[in-house]
């Protein structure tokens, strides 16, 4: 049995018997666990906390009344439901049970490749967003530290550089997080489809 014909199978509404292929000593351990699947539902578990993250900073906007700050985090709010909309059509184009009309080779790297961009994407698109982010939480701390509003305290040449080097030092930490993050929720499933994909092509 090769192993595309396995994930036709594994994919096939009638087959009702599936732990009998899944004692198959021809059947992949990997395919057995379909790393789609698993893709698929940490896309969700993403877009739920982006969700939440971005309600917190609708919170922060209206409850802080200050423009500077609003405007920062207004413009990190407008990047995180870019990123939730870029999310949803990822998971809403992941089709976990590959067609067999279709070939399974085709099929699997087009969303690994389609995964890997998007991952890639907001990865690239974020550090442009984390220095706006570390300054709206810098004013955000000065000002609930200082009691002084943004006009009266970052106005020092002191502030000025302790602000630069915030975002020297948090950007790079952010990004790193972020690719940590990624890696977390879809490193292994990646790896694991990478690994189906390059056993469908010794067989060609």
């Amino acid at each position: 049995m090769s192993i595309e014909k396995t994930w036709g199978e594994l994919n096939d509404p009638q087959d009702n018997d599936l732990s009998s292929l899944l004692q198959s000593s021809t059947l992949p351990k990997l395919a057995s666990h379909n790393p789609l699947v698993k893709i698929k539902k940490n896309l969700l578990n993403n877009m739920v906390a982006a969700v939440l993250i971005c309600m917190l900073y609708v919170a922060v906007i209206f409850y802080f009344q200050i423009w500077q700050v609003q405007m920062a985090i207004g413009l990190v709010l407008i990047f995180s439901l870019w990123a939730v909309y870029t999310t949803f059509q990822q998971y809403k184009q992941l089709n976990t049970t590959v067609s067999p009309h279709s070939s399974v080779l085709v099929e699997l790297k087009r969303h690994y490749q389609s995964i890997t961009n998007w991952m890639n994407t907001q990865q690239r698109v974020a550090l442009y967003i984390y220095p706006v982010s570390a300054a709206g939480g810098f004013m955000l701390g000065g000002v609930l530290g200082s009691g002084k509003p943004v006009e009266a305290f970052m106005h020092k040449p002191f502030v000025l550089i302790t602000l630069l080097i915030a975002i020297i030092i948090l950007v790079p930490a952010c990004w790193y997080l972020a690719r940590w993050m990624f890696n977390y929720s879809f490193g292994k499933h990646l790896k694991a489809l990478k690994k189906n994909i390059d056993a469908l092509e010794e067989e060609k």
